[in-house]
């Protein structure tokens, strides 16, 4: 996808930009083998391999559950309580499953597969694009997304790597930017300035077009802001 190049080019983004698609068809592509969890399939799959989840063969049950493959999540409270000591009880860690659910419910029924991909490799027309970034090209894309309709995106930091990077951007269509939950990233291997940026694919053009217009993308600030960040940019030494 063109735009997906012009801004992995811009943002200096090295890692490949990952296709989300919720559908119930097949691909000719290569799947990769084994099980998956989301947290592990966002990595895998910008790193070049195609990874299809589904009811059957998602390593995780709350993955299952976040991507609305099943309708209720087969986590435990009391493993995220005592095994994962994310909360201090089983109440707060309801408390937070609740609220995070008012918010954005998982997509029950919109497909049977969710496919994670390189956007480099055209298999379908994504629902998401995911970006792995750092926290300036994070600001840079922020700035990016904001640029035609002066319209912040609402992020949500909370709730698990799956239902921030996948679950809330699918349902409420907002560009997204999440770190994940610690048990996911640890699981998975994350590196630890690694952050998501989730964006809905018809958000990605704006984006884009912006690139050559802002200071975020690629364009010269005027001679009076260069001034301005002489007299305040500390010297170097």
């Amino acid at each position: 996808m063109k735009p997906i190049k012009e801004i992995r080019d811009a943002l200096g983004i090295e890692r490949e930009a990952v296709g989300v698609k919720y559908t119930d068809d097949s691909t000719t592509a290569k799947l990769a083998d084994g099980q998956y969890a989301v947290c592990n399939g966002i990595l895998e799959a910008a790193n070049g391999k195609v990874i299809m989840l589904s009811k059957e063969n998602c390593a995780c049950g709350g993955g299952k559950s976040s991507l609305g493959l099943t309708e209720i999540s087969q986590v435990s409270l009391k493993m995220l309580v005592e095994g994962e000591k994310l909360w201090c009880d089983v109440k707060t860690a309801t408390r937070s499953r609740i609220e995070s659910r008012k918010i954005a419910s998982p997509p029950v029924g919109v497909a049977s597969k969710v496919y994670f991909y390189p956007l480099t490799q055209d298999i379908f027309q994504p629902d998401l694009v995911i970006f792995l970034v750092n926290a300036e090209q994070v600001s840079r894309l922020v700035t990016l997304a904001q640029f035609w309709d002066g319209k912040t995106p609402s992020f949500e930091m909370r709730g698990s790597l799956c239902w921030g990077a996948i679950t809330y951007p699918m349902v409420s269509g907002n560009f997204n930017i999440t770190v994940g939950d610690i048990s996911a990233r640890r699981m998975a291997g994350w590196e630890e300035n690694v952050i998501i940026a989730s964006v809905p694919a018809e958000k990605i053009q704006g984006i884009a077009n912006a690139i050559n217009k802002s200071t975020a993308g690629t364009a010269e600030p005027s001679k009076q802001f260069e001034a301005l960040v002489a007299r305040i940019k500390p010297a170097t030494k």
